[in-house]
């Protein structure tokens, strides 16, 4: 009996399993009816039993990485020496104007501003630029700001200010890692051990910074001793120029190459890259039936489709064991084929094209380049 089996034959221990087995063991000549003395005084016992069974299957479920949930999950990745990440906040660029359109001095670390909205998002400063921009970060951890960009309004107060807007999205956040994310963490196989700069090692050491979403490790890519890393944000999108500029001096500091002053072991010389997008456009011909509205269908199938390509971008930084440690991913037809005949009210599609040819597509990989899937235009005919 293997361990789901052992929780399952505790969970069907409930009250009347129990207050049945009970009552079997009652002499015939007794009442054993619902509502007799004998029903009545076991039915309590029934009870306390049958939560007992329901304890002992949650202890089952709860020992195992496997099944552990919550707080239990995060016991056993003790055990494995990580932990759950956290969520992190979202960083952004901002510039402040005076009525007259120029760059205003007096804004300071600390100084806070909100996104306009009904449920607005707060933001502190936490460095001024020299061009009198200033990066800031959001106050609540998660995914809630890594998609505003445009006017904020001060909430420490500057009479200088006319107007204040975020320009860009420097590292977006990420949520707080789900139990299935950590399970799969704990469950991959540690054949490789991170050590002395190994594709593993480089691999913890981008796990260890927060703005990055994923990565994947080039080893010799440019002579003996050179590493390269393709690194992309918390929303699988390309690393920004800052959040490259951020890695590369963690890793191995710009003025320092090969030195060791990084993570990175002395005499390896680490270059970061962001990956190259590469923008997939998507044709097909549909037929809908006449309960559903086109536009609707269309929408929900671009929908479909869109979260196929995250997916894709989910599963990026996969080591292609058919290939060694180098990485392979294709965007097949047939999948987005069938994301489209998921969809209510499609009858029947054509085969799509992918940019405009009858051919799956096999991206890049290479030590010069390293491509990421981003959808481009769906055109649905009807």
């Amino acid at each position: 009996m293997n361990p789901d089996e052992l929780a399952a034959n505790y969970m069907a221990q409930d009250f009347d399993y129990w207050l049945n087995l009970m009552l079997d063991n009652v002499p015939d000549d007794i009442d054993r009816r619902e509502g007799s003395i004998i029903y009545d005084a076991l039915a309590p016992a029934a009870m306390v039993m049958a939560q007992q069974s329901l304890d002992r299957a949650n202890i089952i479920k709860q020992t195992y990485i496997k099944t552990a949930q919550g707080q239990f999950l995060d016991y056993r990745a003790a055990e494995h020496g990580t932990a759950r990440y956290a969520a992190t906040q979202t960083e952004v660029k901002a510039k402040f104007l005076d009525s007259d359109g120029n760059p205003i001095n007096n804004v300071q670390m600390g100084d806070k501003f909100a996104s306009i909205g009904e449920t607005p998002i707060f933001y502190t400063i936490q460095k001024v630029n020299d061009d009198l921009t200033a990066e800031m970060t959001a106050d609540e951890p998660g995914t809630i700001a890594n998609y505003y960009i445009g006017q904020i309004l001060p909430v420490t107060s500057n009479d200088s200010l006319s107007w204040a807007e975020i320009t860009e999205i420097v590292a977006p956040a990420r949520d707080e890692e789900t139990d299935d994310h950590l399970r799969d963490r704990l469950l991959q196989s540690d054949d490789w051990i991170a050590y002395g700069g190994n594709i593993t090692d480089y691999l913890a050491m981008l796990s260890k910074i927060k703005e990055v979403g994923a990565g994947q490790v080039y080893p010799v890519w440019n002579g003996p001793g050179t590493v390269k890393l393709a690194i992309v944000d918390n929303n699988l999108m390309p690393a920004s120029a800052d959040l490259v500029k951020k890695v590369k001096n963690i890793i191995d500091p710009i003025d320092s190459e090969g030195n060791g002053y990084g993570l990175a072991p002395i005499d390896h010389q680490v270059t970061v890259v962001a990956p190259t997008p590469f923008t997939v456009n998507i044709s097909a011909t549909i037929n809908i039936d006449g309960n559903h509205g086109v536009d609707i269908v269309k929408a929900k199938i671009k929908t479909a489709i869109e979260a196929y390509f995250k997916l894709l971008r989910q599963t990026w930084n996969r080591v292609d064991p058919t290939i060694g440690r180098g990485y392979a991913q294709t965007i097949y037809r047939s999948k987005v084929l069938s994301q489209i005949m998921m969809i209510e009210g499609v009858v029947n599609s054509s085969v799509p094209k992918l940019n405009n040819a009858d051919n799956d597509i096999a991206l890049t990989f290479t030590n010069q380049t390293s491509q990421l899937p981003v959808l481009g235009e769906v055109v649905l005919d009807v």
